[in-house]
């Protein structure tokens, strides 16, 4: 198969411990994980990818089942030296972290899932599949609110340029030619039964790697319930006032909880 686009960023001369792993989210691209992967590049080295299907892997072959995904990321390790690594992943990214941890337990140090996919059959395939197939920054704009909390549609200038920002870099991927066809078909296979696949959650969790779940009280994508029914048995972070973009709206949390799960502080 041939490689993933991936950014890797060099940590310290003397890494702190194992490599991190940045998953994106579906529709999204490496460079989401941009201030995150640089401020725990502080620490131990990470890299970062573009899941098939999406921004420069867009013709991987046979993109689209997060299993290929999986797969796909765990061969790519291999070839840039990476055999156990923490991983990050968001909502789809996440489902591709849990399966990873299936797959290959021992390759994986911990996995710090925000709002993940593969938690319960329920999943909001309207407004995924409107994301899949918007094509201008006024499409976008008019599906934001479903992807964030109450909160974070005020006016105010961070809030207005933190937005405008993940806009305008969408807006950019979407110019790629084939990239919109790609997510419509991919949403389309992913929403032909009408629910999302479940993880096996009890071996998931009761392997022998720590596992930090954090989730948004407003997600309107996954709903919380997911997260709810694992209190007791991770590290689990239901942040209220948040909606399903974690990494836009708390980033200063989930900083902190890839330290912690990492056996590190901020």
């Amino acid at each position: 198969m041939p490689p993933l686009l991936h950014k890797v960023v060099g940590g310290p001369k003397r890494p702190a411990g194992l490599p991190v792993v940045f998953l994106h989210g579906f529709g999204g691209d490496a460079a989401q994980w941009t201030d995150l992967q640089t401020a725990v590049s502080a620490h131990t080295s990470t890299v970062s990818f573009d899941l098939p299907g999406h921004g420069d892997s867009l013709h991987y072959p046979e993109a689209g089942p997060p299993k290929v995904a999986a797969e796909a990321v765990l061969e790519n390790l291999t070839m840039i030296g990476h055999e156990r690594c923490h991983f990050v992943g968001h909502s789809m990214g996440g489902a591709v972290a849990g399966l990873i941890a299936l797959m290959a337990p021992h390759r994986v140090a911990s996995l710090t899932l925000l709002a993940p996919g593969g938690f319960g059959p329920e999943i909001n395939f309207p407004a995924l599949k409107q994301w899949a197939a918007a094509r201008s920054k006024e499409d976008l704009l008019a599906l934001w609110p479903q992807f964030v909390a109450d909160s974070e549609t005020s006016s105010s200038s961070n809030t207005v340029a933190r937005r405008d920002a993940d806009i305008a870099h969408q807006v950019m991927l979407r110019q790629k030619p084939g990239l919109i066809e790609s997510l419509v078909a991919m949403m389309d296979a992913m929403s032909s039964r009408g629910s999302q696949g479940t993880l096996p959650l009890d071996t998931l969790i009761a392997a022998d790697y720590p596992v930090t779940l954090i989730w948004g009280d407003q997600d309107r994508i996954l709903p919380v319930s997911q997260a709810r029914a694992l209190a007791g048995k991770v590290a689990l972070h239901i942040v209220e006032g948040m909606g399903h973009s974690p990494i836009v709206e708390a980033p200063e949390l989930v900083l902190e909880r890839i330290l912690n799960t990492m056996g590190l502080r901020t």
